[in-house]
């Protein structure tokens, strides 16, 4: 795919992080504790996602 509408610099920090990420903020959105399943279920049910 042509990337004529990117600078050189947009295309060289392309699908990479900003900045090292903290082992903290990798945590955060790597790591699930026993109650993280159930509230992530919790978050996405809505009248429209059930079936029934």
């Amino acid at each position: 795919m042509p990337f004529e509408f990117l600078s050189d610099e947009q295309v060289a920090r392309h699908g990479r992080f900003p900045e090292e990420p903290s082992p903290a903020e990798l945590e955060q959105f790597f790591r699930l504790d026993r109650a993280a399943p159930g509230a992530l279920e919790e978050a996405k049910r809505r009248p429209a996602t059930k079936l029934g």
